[in-house]
């Protein structure tokens, strides 16, 4: 799966010469295993989140791949699952044309016999696609692992979702960020379900237009701060290494 290496939250780890997607930890965290350019192999957690305030852009972006899928199963034979590993949907949708993906999907799937997959690259869409049985007709089970992120005072938007919406969404348009500051209780639940695995990768993908780590905010900055303090030192053999990668940059919360 080297492909992966080409994803945006994955291509400026330069020490990295491969990875691999290993299993769903749950649904909303992915394992994979990165080689290191010494050989070494380590474990990654990747845990990717959006707004709430946000959630109609991702839930328009979720129609948009689910009409992907009702296309591309009209050509199929089978049963197929298409998993969703990582995606940017602030610099893909402008471009994402569901007739291409689904033909890909299709070409791909003529390729597969039962229970064999493949890794399909779609612009920053990474997705594997799984012939899990035969059928004399075609049917795709599209999943993926987002998990809406509330901010404290945060409110919900309408479920009302259009295409132009999403589009409006993810050039900026549409309710701004309100303050708040829970990340610490996401980097604590992202290492406990985990099991604080020794020597792994954390990262935090924010796939959301206004990021959730904002360094002017300073309740949300000193609870990361006070977490890291307490959990520093349970970690002192084995440093955390944990990542918040948002609007197309990479931060270190520590190592």
């Amino acid at each position: 799966m080297k492909d992966l290496l080409a994803a945006n939250i994955f291509s400026g780890f330069h020490s990295w010469t491969d990875i691999a997607y290993q299993k769903e930890v749950t649904p909303k965290i992915l394992k994979f295993e990165v080689t290191m350019a010494e050989g070494d192999p380590r474990s990654l957690y990747l845990a990717s989140i959006i707004s709430k305030e946000e959630k109609m852009a991702w839930q328009s972006f979720q129609d948009v791949l689910d009409r992907t899928a009702t296309l591309a199963q009209n050509g199929m034979h089978g049963f197929f699952g298409f998993d969703v590993l990582s995606v940017d949907i602030q610099s893909g949708i402008r471009n994402f044309n569901p007739s291409d993906l689904s033909r890909l999907m299709i070409n791909h799937s003529r390729n597969l016999g039962p229970d064999q997959k493949v890794l399909i690259r779609y612009g920053q869409l990474f997705a594997l696609l799984h012939y899990r049985a035969p059928a004399e007709w075609g049917k795709i089970e599209v999943k993926t692992h987002v998990e809406f992120f509330s901010q404290e005072s945060a409110s919900l938007l309408s479920n009302d979702v259009s295409e132009a919406s999403v589009r409006a969404a993810l050039m900026g348009g549409g309710v701004k960020k309100k303050p708040g500051g829970q990340l610490d209780l996401l980097f604590k639940k992202l290492l406990n379900e985990s099991d604080k695995e020794p020597r792994a990768i954390y990262i935090v993908h924010d796939l959301s237009v206004n990021p959730v780590w904002d360094p002017a905010n300073e309740v949300q900055q000193q609870r990361v701060r006070n977490w890291l303090e307490k959990e520093q030192p349970l970690q002192s053999e084995n440093p955390l290494e944990i990542y918040l990668h948002s609007a197309g940059s990479r931060i270190l919360i520590c190592r």
